[in-house]
C-alpha cells in the first residue's frame, strides 16, 4: 500500500495491522488497528508527525520513498506522544535523518531519548508555540495526560488540520484510511467507544480541558494516531468525547457505595448485611451489594467505576481472601479507581490474613483506605454485629465528608471567608464547608467574615526565629509576613512535618486523611513566602543577651525577635510501669503513627482519661476492632464541659457505643514485664490490656524558657501582647500563660500566634478572651459546650431523655454566658454568637435559641 494524500503536500505514511487481536496485552481489538504517521511538506522544510511501531519500519520507509521524499532530508520529527507504538521508530529514523530535530513537549523529548537510548537534536515546544515550514505553519497545543503526560496536539493552520495522536482514535483498521470510507460504521462506532473506555476514560477531566483549547479552531480534518482519519464531520467524534467525559448527573443522594463480598459459611455475609444497615442508617445512599459468586464481574466493575465508596469482604481461607474477590480487585487499576474511599471486612477462623491482604491491594490501587478493616472471629456475636453496624455508619460518614468537601458551585461564585465558631479556623469558598476538617463542626457553625485591612507595614531586614511548628507558630509567621515582606523568618521544630491540624489526629488513628485536610497549608506556601523550615531539630539553649539560639545538631541561629511557640507535652502520671512498651500519649503525628502501627499487635486497650481527646481516641480504637475501656478519675465524663445531669445523659449514649467506661477510678500501676499486660486501679481491680493511652492533660514546655531567665509559672508568663519579661521575646500557644490561665486549645493558639507576630513586627495587637467552645461528634453522640456555667447561674433547659436530647443555657446578670447541647446541636453557631454579643434572657426567648 502506498502513501495516501490527506491534503495538498500532507500525506498518510502509516502502517496497517488488520490481524491484531490484542493491543498492549490487555485490550481486545477485533478490528485490528493502524499506526498512523504523516508527512507535511512545506516550501522550505519537511516534517514527519509521529513514526510507526518499530516492526513496520520497512513499510514506513517504502511509503516515504513512494513520495520521492529522501528520508535523510527530513528536517523535523514531531512527537505528539511517545508511546512506542507511535515513537518506536525514532531511533531508526534518526539513523537515516541524521540532522532531523525532534520536536515535542519537555516530557516527550525526555521519553524519546529513553526510547532511542541516545541523545539527539531537539526542540521543546509549549502551548501556543509555532513552527514554520515555509508556506505551512504548525501550531502546538498542550494537551497533557491524553493518555500520557507528554501529549500535545499539532495544528496545521493553513490546512485547517489537527494532529491528535491517541485522542479521537480507534483500534479499527481501514485500508481506505478515511472515516467516510469505513467498511462498517457500526463496527467503527463500537471500536471508537471501546478505545475511549479502555484508553482515554481515566483522563476525562483532561479530555474536557483539551477540547476547550481547540473549540475555536477552524478544523476540516483530524488526523489521529490510530484508526481512520476524521475527514467527514470530525466534530461529531469530538462532541462524543465531550459527552462521554462530562461528569454523570448524580442522583439526589448522599453518594454511591458498592459492596462486594464472598461468604463461605454465611458469617461474612451476616457482617455485610449489618454494615449495609449501618450505612443506610447514616444517609440516603445509593447502595449496591454484590455476592461476587452470583454476579458477573464486568457488571460489578461498571458500578465500581461510578462509586464514591467501596467495601470488600471475604473470609480467610488458607491464609488469604477467596479467589472471587481477588478477581474483582485485580480488575481494578490505580488510574481509574485510585482515590476512592474503601474499606474491607471479613470473618476468620484461626488466622485472619484476608483483611490485611485486601488492604494491601487497595494500597496498590492508591485508594483512600479506612484502616484497619473489620475482622471478626467465626460467627459474629450480637456485640460484634453492633460493631459492624457502627463500622458501616462510620464508613458512610467518611463518604459524606468527602463529597461535602468536593461540592463545587454550578456557576462561578464569589469566594468568601468563613470562620468556624468552634475552632476559629477560616476557610475560603462560595459557601462554608459542610463539615469543618479541623474540629468537625457542621455548616451552621460558620459565619462569614471579612479580611481585616492591615494598614501597618514595616519592611525591615529583621530576623525572626519561631521555635515550634504548631498553630501558634504558623499563624505568628503568617502575621509577620503580612506586615513585613523583607524579614527573614525561620521555623525550628523537632517534628519532621510542617504545620498540621492537631485536632484531626484522633481521626487519623483509624483512617487516611488527604493532605489538603491535614496540613494547614501546602509546602509551596513556605517557599512562596521565603520562610525557612528547620525540621527534626531542637533548641537546647537560648542566649537572650546575644540574641542567639543553639540547636541540638550544633547549629546556631541569630534573631532580632524570638517567638516561643514550642507548645506542651502530654502528662503521664509518675506511676510504676509507665515506660513499658505499649504505653502511649497522642500529641504529635509521630505518636499517631506509632499507635496505628501498634493496633495490629493488640486486642485490648485502656484509655486513661475521659476527656474529649481520650473519648475520641477510644472510639477510633474501638472502630479499629479493639476492646476498649476508658478509666476516668472524676465521677462523671467531661466534667469541664457538662453539668451532672448532662453527664448522665451523655454517659447513657456512650454506653451503647461498645466502649466500657469506669468512673471514679485511676491507674496506680502498669502491669507486665517489658510489655503492657494490664493496669491496676486505685480500688485494687486489674484490667487486662496490651496497650495504654494516657489522656490526662498537658504541661507547657517551659524548661527552655526558664533556663534562659524568662519568667514562668505554669507556663511562660505573657501580657495581652504576648510579650515576656525579656525584650524581643514573645510566647504564644500552649506554652504561654496569660491572666493565670494556660488555654491549651487550637483556637487560642491561633489567636495568640497572630497577636505575637503582629507585635513582634512593631504593630499593636491584643489577645482578648473569647468564648471557648468544643464540639464532640463521636461514639454515636453529638455534643456542644461553650462558655461558662457557674453554680450561681440562672438556667433555661429543654430535656428529652428518651431521645438523648439535653439543651441548657446559662445566664449571669441577665447575660447569656454558657451553653451545653446534647443530641440536637443545630443552633450551636447562633448560641456562640449570642454569647459573644451579650444577648439577654429575653433576647434568647425572642430569637428561640433553644
Amino acid at each position: 500500500m502506498k502513501a495516501m494524500e490527506v491534503k495538498k503536500d500532507i500525506y498518510w505514511i502509516g502502517a496497517l495491522d488488520p490481524n491484531l487481536r490484542t493491543f498492549d496485552i490487555v485490550m481486545h481489538t477485533p478490528y485490528g488497528t493502524t499506526y498512523n504517521s504523516y508527512i507535511v511538506k512545506g516550501s522550505e522544510k519537511t516534517a514527519v508527525v509521529e513514526t510507526v511501531k518499530e516492526k513496520f519500519f520497512d513499510q514506513y520507509i517504502d511509503r516515504l520513498n513512494s513520495l520521492n521524499i529522501d528520508p535523510s532530508k527530513i528536517d523535523y520529527i514531531i512527537v505528539d506522544h511517545t508511546e512506542p507504538d507511535h515513537a518506536g521508530s525514532i531511533a531508526k529514523l534518526l539513523d537515516i535523518a541524521k540532522n532531523a530535530v525532534v520536536v515535542g513537549s519537555a516530557a516527550a523529548i525526555k521519553f524519546s531519548k529513553a526510547i532511542a537510548n541516545r541523545d539527539f537534536k531537539s526542540l521543546v515546544v509549549n502551548n501556543g508555540d509555532t513552527l514554520s515550514l515555509g508556506n505551512k505553519t504548525l501550531k502546538f497545543i498542550s494537551a497533557p495526560m491524553l493518555h500520557w503526560p507528554d501529549t500535545i496536539y499539532t495544528y496545521a493552520e493553513e490546512d485547517k488540520l489537527l494532529f491528535t495522536c491517541d485522542s479521537f482514535g480507534a483500534h479499527y483498521c481501514n485500508e481506505n484510511v478515511f472515516n467516510d470510507l469505513n467498511p462498517s460504521q457500526k463496527d467503527y462506532n463500537e471500536a471508537l467507544k471501546h478505545y475511549f473506555d479502555c484508553i482515554i476514560s481515566p483522563f476525562k477531566p483532561y479530555v474536557l480541558k483539551a477540547i476547550d483549547k481547540i473549540k475555536d479552531l477552524d478544523i476540516d480534518m483530524i488526523c489521529t494516531g490510530h484508526g481512520p482519519i476524521l475527514r467527514e464531520n470530525p466534530w461529531k467524534v469530538v462532541n462524543l468525547y465531550k459527552e462521554w467525559s462530562l461528569p454523570k448527573q448524580k442522583d439526589n443522594n448522599d453518594g454511591n457505595i458498592v459492596m462486594c463480598y464472598v461468604s463461605a459459611y454465611g458469617y461474612t455475609e451476616s457482617i455485610a448485611n449489618k454494615i449495609e444497615e449501618g450505612v443506610k442508617s447514616a444517609g440516603n445512599f445509593n447502595f449496591k451489594k454484590y455476592d461476587v459468586e452470583h454476579n458477573e464481574i464486568p457488571d460489578i466493575i461498571e458500578k465500581i467505576n461510578d462509586a464514591d465508596g467501596l467495601l470488600f469482604g471475604s473470609p480467610t481461607m488458607l491464609g488469604d481472601a477467596l479467589k472471587p474477590i481477588w478477581e474483582v480487585l485485580y480488575s481494578l487499576n490505580p488510574i481509574i479507581h485510585g482515590g476512592k474511599i474503601a474499606a474491607v471486612f471479613g470473618s476468620y477462623g484461626w488466622s485472619g490474613e484476608a483483611v490485611r491482604n485486601m488492604e494491601e491491594r487497595l494500597k496498590q490501587l492508591r485508594m483512600n483506605i479506612i484502616k484497619p478493616g473489620l475482622r471478626i472471629n467465626f460467627k459474629p456475636t450480637e456485640d460484634e454485629l453492633k460493631q459492624a453496624y457502627n463500622f458501616g455508619q462510620s464508613f458512610a460518614k467518611k463518604i459524606q465528608e468527602k463529597l461535602s468537601k468536593g461540592v463545587k458551585p454550578s456557576k462561578p461564585a464569589t469566594l468568601k471567608k468563613w470562620k468556624c465558631l468552634i475552632c476559629g479556623e477560616i476557610f475560603e469558598g462560595a459557601e462554608p464547608p459542610k463539615i469543618c476538617p479541623v474540629c468537625g463542626a457542621t455548616q451552621d457553625q460558620f459565619i462569614e467574615v471579612q479580611d481585616s485591612v492591615k494598614t501597618f507595614a514595616n519592611d525591615t531586614d529583621e530576623k525572626f526565629v519561631i521555635i515550634g511548628n504548631g498553630a501558634a507558630g504558623y499563624y505568628a509567621a503568617e502575621s509577620i509576613r503580612s506586615r513585613n515582606k523583607k524579614a527573614g523568618i525561620q521555623f525550628i521544630s523537632g517534628e519532621s512535618k510542617p504545620c498540621y491540624y492537631r485536632p484531626v489526629l484522633s481521626d487519623y488513628l483509624n483512617s487516611e486523611i488527604e493532605d489538603k485536610d491535614f496540613y494547614v497549608t501546602n509546602k509551596d506556601w513556605y517557599n512562596d513566602n521565603n520562610i525557612k523550615l528547620t525540621l527534626n531539630s531542637f533548641v537546647n539553649k537560648i542566649d537572650t543577651k546575644n540574641k542567639k539560639v543553639f540547636l541540638n545538631n550544633g547549629a546556631e541561629a541569630e534573631y532580632d525577635k524570638l517567638i516561643l511557640a514550642n507548645g506542651s507535652s502530654n502528662f503521664i502520671p509518675p506511676i510504676p510501669g509507665n515506660t513499658k512498651e505499649g504505653v502511649f500519649t497522642l500529641k504529635y503525628l509521630s505518636d499517631a503513627d506509632k499507635i496505628k502501627a501498634y493496633f495490629t499487635k493488640v486486642k485490648k486497650a485502656v484509655v486513661i482519661g475521659g476527656g474529649l481527646l481520650g473519648l475520641e481516641a477510644a472510639w477510633e480504637m474501638k472502630k479499629a476492632g479493639l476492646d476498649v475501656t476508658v478509666v476516668e478519675f472524676f465521677d462523671r465524663l467531661l466534667p469541664r464541659q457538662l453539668d451532672k445531669e448532662g453527664a448522665e445523659i451523655f454517659k447513657k449514649i456512650v454506653d451503647n457505643s461498645g466502649v466500657k467506661i469506669i468512673l471514679g477510678s485511676s491507674a496506680v500501676e502498669i502491669l507486665g514485664d517489658s510489655n503492657v499486660t494490664g493496669i491496676k486501679l486505685n480500688n485494687g481491680e486489674t484490667l487486662d490490656c496490651e496497650m495504654v493511652l494516657f489522656s490526662v492533660g498537658i504541661r507547657p514546655n517551659k524548661a527552655l524558657a526558664e533556663a534562659a531567665g524568662i519568667k514562668c509559672d505554669k507556663g511562660i508568663l505573657v501580657n495581652d501582647k504576648m510579650m515576656t519579661n525579656i525584650d524581643s521575646v514573645y510566647a504564644c500557644g500552649d506554652v504561654a500563660q496569660i491572666n493565670g490561665r494556660v488555654y491549651g486549645n487550637w483556637p487560642a493558639a491561633v489567636g495568640m500566634g497572630k497577636v505575637a507576630g503582629a507585635n513582634a513586627c512593631g504593630d499593636e495587637s491584643y489577645f482578648n478572651d473569647f468564648v471557648s467552645s468544643v464540639v464532640f461528634s463521636s461514639m454515636n453522640a453529638d455534643l456542644f459546650s461553650c462558655g461558662s456555667f457557674d453554680e450561681g447561674c440562672e438556667e433555661l433547659a429543654v430535656k428529652d431523655a428518651s431521645k438523648g436530647i439535653y439543651k441548657k443555657l446559662f445566664f449571669k446578670n441577665d447575660k447569656l454566658v454558657g451553653a451545653m447541647l446534647i443530641g440536637d446541636t443545630k443552633k450551636s453557631g447562633k448560641i456562640t454568637l449570642a454569647i459573644q454579643s451579650g444577648k439577654t434572657f429575653n433576647d434568647v426567648l425572642t430569637e428561640n435559641l433553644l
